[in-house]
């Protein structure tokens, strides 16, 4: 997954209108699931609704209303007859034509509360923001004489805050496996000469080693990684982690003799067992085995998407109403 949001911010900044593809239906056996998003821009696209042959569909078709303003487009595909593809399942797609007008509503996405809903009415593309709490993420909506009017969909930020902190081997090689994960990386170490050229679109570093000043310009809910060089500074963040408390996940490199020292030294400095048991350390999933910076990366970034997945599920499952007696 790719920053559709924010590479439509940028080429829509740039004065260059895109396509923005999302699938507002899902069913049977299909490549993604529904709310599922792809930008397509004049020379190539962001993110993917699936590839294949449905991809390609979507693609062409999407490069024929670049060029000209329209209402927004809903096409249906069936993956088996009419797509050739083994899935087999039914999908609907939206295709809406951005340009600068649409920056406002881009730019309120960035920052949507878990209860904003943007409403879009495919008669003209307007569009508007309600706040109510959706048990899906995503609904297209018909008339009384079935066709499609509206798509309701829940406003969520596509990327997650992650602050990292080292740049050594473990830390390059997780930069590399998280790069198209859905991630804004915000990367930390005193040596700026560790930091590689090339970075991608959605990593921003810093030569630093304040951990009061990093750990605090941390929007609430971030997941943090700490793999510096240095055992007392990896201890300072994970203190001034732990003083915040509101953070998502806490994952500190090492071993389990690691962990019980910084147990140790953390109760000296006050954190309850309740703070400490947040500590994940070491990080990574069980079942990989391995010392090598990939193998580790790896093994990290399946533990953080694994975690991801559970929330998500857990989030799409509709609310309880009560009956009134």
């Amino acid at each position: 997954m790719s920053d559709w949001l924010g590479a439509a911010i940028r080429e829509l900044e740039d004065g260059r209108p895109c396509v923005l593809v999302t699938i507002v239906e899902a069913q049977g056996s299909t490549p993604r699931e529904a709310g599922t998003k792809m930008l397509v821009l004049a020379g190539g696209a962001e993110d993917s609704i699936g590839g294949g042959h449905l991809e390609m569909k979507a693609i062409e078709q999407a490069r024929a209303l670049l060029d000209h303003s329209a209402p927004p487009v809903i096409s249906a595909y069936s993956l088996g007859p009419s797509l050739g593809q083994c899935c087999g399942g039914n999908v609907r797609l939206m295709l809406e034509r951005l340009d600068q007008s649409t920056l406002v509503w881009l730019r309120r996405w960035h920052s949507a509360e878990d209860d904003e809903v943007l409403v879009t009415h495919l008669a003209d593309g307007s569009k508007r923001i309600v706040r109510e709490l959706a048990d899906e993420p995503i609904r297209l909506q018909t008339g009384i004489d079935g066709r499609p009017c509206y798509v309701r969909e829940r406003m969520k930020s596509t990327l997650h805050d992650l602050y990292l902190f080292g740049a050594g081997h473990v830390g390059r090689a997780l930069v590399h496996v998280l790069t198209g994960l859905p991630y804004r990386i915000h990367w930390f170490d005193e040596r700026a000469e560790m930091f590689p050229a090339n970075l991608p679109a959605n990593v921003s570093i810093e030569a630093s080693a304040d951990a009061r000043r990093d750990v605090g310009s941390a929007p609430p809910d971030t997941i943090f990684l700490i793999m510096t060089h240095s055992h007392a500074l990896d201890f300072d963040i994970c203190d001034q982690i732990l003083r915040r408390g509101d953070f998502a996940f806490l994952g500190l490199i090492g071993s389990t003799t690691k962990r019980t020292t910084f147990e140790r030294r953390l109760k000296l400095r006050g954190h309850s067992e309740a703070a400490i048991r947040r500590l994940v350390c070491p990080i990574g999933l069980p079942a990989i085995a391995g010392k090598a910076p990939a193998v580790v990366a790896i093994s990290v970034a399946g533990q953080l998407l694994a975690r991801s997945q559970v929330q998500t599920a857990r989030h799409q499952q509709p609310a309880v109403r009560r009956r009134n007696a």
